[in-house]
């Protein structure tokens, strides 16, 4: 499960912040140290890290009440030091980090279910180009509140795509637990802390994903309907047929997608061309659902290919190693098409 699934005092949160604190040190290119910050009760704590010595370099920032993880709680929006060196707002911070050789660092706010900073991850580097780098990543996932565009969907290092990949899914999840916890205070007339509640009860229940309840939640209260999937079948040209899909294609998968979605097999081209640059949003659900269409028109003696893909899609086929599956990218002299 995920951190943006978890409830706030979920005892299991912890656990979770230490395997993020280490697996960043090992995946991200030119971080030497990662380690988690959290507000515990009336002061700031370093809850994991990479390496002992670098809780020097937090503790340094508890201690004058200031610095980049402290701001990142704070503010809830990535702070980004691109060179320790120059800076001199925080002394303390300054000192310690210097003394150990680091020259940049990126602290990025965590999100539980309750939608507000639950930890600080701390990312810091003795090289400065990769965190610079790191950081516009992180800074790009932030604001779209999702999968950042371009740049590190088909670049960089697999290290910082899994991260920024993951760091984009906790953030839409995110935003779709809030977009249902204001639909709920809004038909009940309730406070945040009731309409969390009100969703913690369903999970008890029904053993979903807090994200799935959400969703629910949203669909049934009829406040979503932009992450509605349409489905659009063009005239058969010759043997090729053109589909086009927007929309958000995730779990919950509605049954009437999956059939609209299979139907485009009964259309009598042996070639199905599909445009997805118009999905905002698919996660691992959806995703299977196109490889069981998939795998249906291969059954058939047909061919399915993905000839555009919004960044959501193309990373996530990145990610699963399911691209060539589909075709894509589309031969150099089809590439002008690609959303």
């Amino acid at each position: 499960m995920s951190l943006a699934e978890m409830p706030d005092g979920d005892a299991a949160v912890d656990t979770l912040l230490t395997r993020i604190a280490a697996s960043a040190a090992d995946m991200l290119a030119g971080v030497d140290y990662a380690s988690i910050t959290a507000w515990r009760g009336a002061g700031y704590i370093t809850v994991a890290a990479s390496s002992d010595l670098v809780r020097a370099v937090d503790d340094a920032q508890y201690g004058e009440g200031g610095g980049p993880c402290v701001l990142a709680e704070q503010t809830a929006v990535p702070v980004t030091v691109p060179d320790i060196a120059a800076t001199m707002s925080w002394p303390g911070f300054h000192r310690q980090a210097t003394a150990l050789g680091l020259r940049a660092s990126v602290s990025v706010p965590l999100f539980a279910g309750g939608g507000t900073p639950t930890a600080v991850l701390n990312l810091y580097g003795r090289a400065p180009a990769p965190l610079v780098a790191l950081a516009a990543g992180v800074r790009g996932a932030f604001a779209v509140e999702g999968i950042p565009a371009d740049g590190f969907g088909r670049a960089g290092d697999a290290g910082t795509r899994r991260f920024l990949i993951g760091l984009g899914l906790a953030l839409q999840r995110r935003v779709t637990i809030q977009r249902a916890v204001g639909a709920v205070m809004a038909h009940d007339g309730c406070d945040a802390v009731q309409a969390h509640q009100v969703l913690q009860e369903r999970i008890t229940v029904t053993g979903e994903l807090l994200s799935t309840a959400a969703r629910r939640v949203i669909t049934g209260m009829g406040s979503d309907p932009d992450t509605d999937v349409h489905v659009v079948v063009g005239p058969p040209a010759g043997d090729v047929v053109a589909v086009s899909v927007t929309g958000e294609l995730a779990a919950p998968v509605d049954a009437a997608v999956s059939g609209r979605l299979a139907a485009v097999l009964d259309e009598p081209a042996t070639t199905s061309e599909w445009d997805l640059s118009g999905l905002r949003f698919c996660d691992v659900a959806g995703l299977r659902l196109l490889l069981g269409v998939r795998d249906r028109a291969v059954a058939d003696g047909r061919r399915m290919r993905v000839v555009a893909a919004s960044d959501a899609v193309r990373t996530l086929l990145s990610l699963t190693e399911t691209a060539a599956l589909f075709g894509y990218p589309p031969p150099a002299a089809d590439a002008d098409s690609d959303g």
